[in-house]
């Protein structure tokens, strides 16, 4: 095993050595527990013939790295790689310009939502016992477990993508596979800004308007604070208490005192700044009141043909070996009803009518909401048929 690059020279030899290369394997290790944001901790990679696992903490401008991924003629594999992807975009400059999450390809072939052990013994026949997922990757130095372990996380993607991709193309699947993949790559996960913080906070729905004006001034402080102290949001405030704290709109410190959650630790240290908030939220007028936004509608018509549907796309997801969350979720459907009776004016259209998934079952579904298409039952199968 190559050992751990720490120094500008040591990352320099990697992009030479990675320079050409067509398929690139990577992983992150990071730590989210503690801080406001993940730290990103390691990056392993691999590629044939060889592999490296780079020091974050240790190497600091990793931009040299970001502008090699962004090359047109590199493929980057990962697993699940929702959460890698926004960590390279910080460290790194940018995404890399070419994806293919192993996950995503496995639900094509009826593997489900699998994770990365479980595949590499399924697709591979090789048994990984690493342990050291949830170490902590912040302290130096890194065990030799640990190092195994993030190599390991690394070096079998490179193979899973050849063995994946091959059967794709043989069932007539990658061009599908590519087309998630770069929905994946191309998904946004924004941070909460102060001003719209109010509305991520567990029992929102529960607080009346004036009360989500008090929430909206809370949560946008203690945004700010989880920052500046670089801490999760919950170690500030939990967000019971916020409720609570906008339910009750405490306007002294023996208000305050009395709201359950409130310990003595954020009365000394917060007490002040916590009835700011609730006074401004008071003072908030009327017209300005945030609103929760409504969820859709679903009437009785819309409940009875989504659960319809959805018994036909199971069936379709079944005949397809085909992961069902990833050919089309309830919500999917559901939105497709909604969407085609003129419940949502506005929406775009849904996901489902979109590429691959408008070809296997989307196109389908319209037919039937527009009567074009049944359902009957025949030689005890869900079968599409004529109407009439």
């Amino acid at each position: 095993m190559e050992g751990l690059v720490t120094s500008p020279g040591g990352l320099d030899d990697v992009l030479d050595r990675i320079g050409g290369q067509r398929l690139l394997g990577l992983d992150t290790e990071f730590v989210s527990e503690r801080t406001y944001r993940p730290v990103l901790c390691l990056i392993s990679l691999a590629w044939p013939g060889g592999s490296a696992l780079l020091d974050v903490p240790a190497l600091g401008d990793l931009r040299g790295l970001g502008s090699a991924l962004k090359g047109e003629g590199i493929t980057v594999v990962v697993h699940a790689g929702s959460q890698d992807l926004p960590l390279l975009e910080r460290h790194l400059g940018g995404r890399p310009a070419r994806v293919f999450d192993t996950q995503a390809a496995s639900a094509f072939l009826g593997h489900g939502q699998i994770g990365y052990q479980r595949l590499v013994g399924e697709v591979l026949r090789i048994d990984l016992e690493g342990d050291s997922g949830f170490t902590d990757w912040t302290r130096r130095p890194l065990t030799r477990d640990q190092l195994n372990y993030a190599r390991e996380d690394a070096v079998y993607l490179v193979p899973l993508y050849q063995a994946l991709s091959a059967e794709l193309e043989r069932r007539g699947r990658l061009d599908w596979c590519w087309e998630e993949c770069r929905r994946l790559r191309d998904r946004e996960m924004p941070e909460p800004t102060p001003e719209d913080a109010w509305a991520h906070v567990d029992g929102v729905r529960r607080l009346g308007p004036r009360s989500l004006a008090v929430l909206r001034e809370l949560a946008a402080w203690r945004e700010g604070e989880a920052r500046q102290r670089d801490v999760p949001v919950s170690h500030v405030v939990r967000d019971s208490t916020l409720i609570a704290l906008a339910r009750q709109a405490p306007r002294d410190r023996t208000m305050l005192e009395q709201v359950r959650g409130v310990t003595p630790g954020q009365m000394r240290r917060y007490g002040g700044d916590l009835l700011w908030a609730v006074e401004r939220g008071l003072a908030c007028r009327r017209e300005a009141w945030p609103r929760v936004r409504e969820l859709p509608a679903e009437d009785a018509a819309v409940r009875l043909a989504t659960d319809l549907l959805a018994s036909w796309v199971r069936k379709r997801a079944a005949d397809e070996d085909i992961s069902g969350p990833l050919l089309a979720t309830r919500e999917d459907i559901a939105d497709l009803v909604r969407w085609q009776r003129g419940l949502a004016p506005g929406n775009p259209e849904p996901r489902v009518l979109a590429g691959w998934r408008r070809s296997l079952v989307g196109g389908a579904l319209l037919e039937l909401l527009e009567g074009r298409r049944a359902l009957a039952f025949q030689r005890g199968e869900l079968r599409l048929v004529a109407p009439g």
